[in-house]
């Protein structure tokens, strides 16, 4: 373990001397970060800060051949791990060059999938999932989906959080070094070791990254330290149980996973492009709780300590029911970040009201099918006697208290023929050709009573043929202190007076 810490030191060390020179190079060339409604710095700030943990990283891999064992460096530097090096600079180049420039997104998503492929080619590749003595689930030909999966999901979480002074940084460490851990009680020395780099560049860089930070990460480091966690745990597993390695990094960066999964979701769900940035992340919803910086990130390298010793716990477990105790890691993440009102910003009500107006669109909810119902018998009517009677029908499933219908052959319009309150201006003013009227059973409120109440609804609904004629007018009452409408109801009456003039018209044609 000796060498391990020693480059662990380095790392260090390389970090501490580079990070205010990357923050120089950024002001000298004008790789800034300006301020912006979604970002929470007021001034200008260098987002440099990737090259000092790039230059870091590949300084301690140059030095770790003089430090290592000779059979842990033939590993360090074999084919695949070649291959991993090669896509890790690829995906830094272009986080750096969109720091410069910025990119489209589109670009970027491409690029990091590029070098998820690069990683994959050379052998660093999911090809099963395992919780020894539970279960295993083997990928075959969608190992490669599978992989470059993993390696843009891990990246984007590290970028989407990277949104505070320290908090990229301080996750990134503290789930390396709890991987680094890992690593070497599995006696895999080569990811100790790149972990234990990697945890030493990042404490380094948070000497000047913390709040109030000198210089950022930048999509170049965010874009690099995500790629490398994704790399080295799945390199990690090609020799060891691929379930630890992949647990590992999922429970300890639950809150950024959650924010990169959830992210796209919302914003499609509020019908805006999924890739454009917002200020609706975690630590934004904290921020606006009224919380200092200082205390948002604190409050999350809680959060990832917790889980990464639960993960250090749970790819321990050997016959314990490990299943369970995921299950209990998953339910605190989510207490945990829903008492941060992270969900708020779903506004969950609202979500579920969409879903259920999906549900009712598609036809999948009951009540819908059984409305259908109610739709198709009422256009199937034979004569209007009939076409009444169904429509009562409905009106009954929809708890209407009274309804009437006044046709009118000669288009002249409609009438009320029911009692309209005193000093209202609904009454009566011409006889219509034919008129309907229902009155539902069990109403405890008579006629009158029913009229005058201010808790009743009152709707008028012109029944106009396609041509624009006057069929007639349908008048629908009903007590909305004794049975409040559902989001559902005016759609329905919709649907109904739709129905209705459709099978008039075609009355009249037969």
């Amino acid at each position: 373990m000796a060498p391990i810490i020693y480059l662990f030191l380095a790392a260090l060390g390389l970090s501490l001397l580079l990070t205010p020179v990357a923050g120089w190079l950024g002001r000298r060339f004008r790789i800034l970060a300006m301020p912006q409604a979604r970002t929470v710095h007021t001034t200008p700030m260098p987002r440099s800060g990737g090259l000092a943990l790039f230059l870091a990283f590949f300084g301690c891999l140059a030095l770790a051949g003089t430090l290592l064992p000779p059979s842990v460096t033939g590993i360090l530097f074999d084919r695949p791990m070649r291959y991993v090096y090669a896509g890790a600079v690829l995906i830094f180049a272009v986080g750096f060059a969109d720091d410069k420039w910025t990119l489209p997104s589109k670009l970027k998503l491409a690029a990091q999938i590029v070098a998820a492929c690069v990683a994959c080619f050379g052998g660093a590749r999911i090809a099963s999932f395992a919780i020894p003595g539970h279960f295993t689930i083997h990928f075959d030909l969608l190992s490669y989906a599978v992989t470059v999966f993993w390696f843009v999901l891990l990246i984007n979480a590290i970028n989407l959080i990277d949104g505070l002074d320290g908090l990229a940084a301080g996750v990134v460490f503290f789930a390396s070094s709890v991987q680094a851990v890992l690593a070497g009680m599995r006696g895999e020395a080569h990811t100790a070791a790149l972990f234990a780099v990697m945890a030493g560049a990042t404490l380094g860089f948070l000497r000047y990254n913390f709040n109030p930070a000198s210089l950022f990460l930048g999509d170049g480091g965010s874009y690099f330290l995500g790629y490398m966690l994704a790399a080295l745990s799945v390199s990690g597993s090609v020799k060891s149980q691929v379930g630890a390695t992949l647990l590992m990094p999922l429970i300890a960066l639950g809150v950024p996973l959650l924010d990169t999964i959830t992210a796209p979701l919302r914003r499609f769900l509020r019908g805006r492009d999924m890739f454009e940035p917002d200020k609706r992340h975690v630590h934004h919803k904290l921020l606006s709780r009224g919380w200092s910086q200082r205390k948002v990130v604190l409050f999350i390298y809680a959060i990832t300590i917790f889980l990464a010793l639960s993960a250090l716990v749970l790819v321990n477990l050997r016959n314990a029911p490990a299943g369970l105790f995921l299950l209990v890691v998953g339910a605190a993440l989510v207490l945990l970040v829903r008492k941060a009102g992270f969900f708020s910003y779903f506004a969950v009500d609202k979500i579920l009201g969409w879903l259920r107006d999906v549900s009712d669109d598609t036809g999948i909810a009951r009540e819908r099918r059984t409305f259908l119902n109610h739709q198709i018998e009422i256009s199937q009517a034979p004569d209007i006697p009939a076409l009444w009677a169904r429509m009562t029908a409905a009106l009954e499933l929809l708890r209407f208290d009274m309804a009437e219908m006044v046709l009118s052959e000669n288009g002249a319009g409609s009438c009320r023929l029911l009692p309209a309150p005193p000093g209202s201006s609904l009454a009566a003013d011409a006889a219509p050709d034919a008129a309907f009227r229902w009155r539902r059973e069990g109403g405890e409120k008579s006629d009158r009573e029913l009229l005058c109440s201010p808790e009743v609804m009152k709707l008028e609904l012109p029944l106009l043929g396609r041509d624009g004629h006057a069929l007639g007018a349908l008048w629908l009452v009903k007590d909305l202190g004794a049975d409040p409408i559902n989001e559902f109801t005016l759609r329905r009456v919709e649907n109904l007076r739709r129905t209705v003039t459709a099978t008039l018209e075609k009355l009249a044609a037969s």
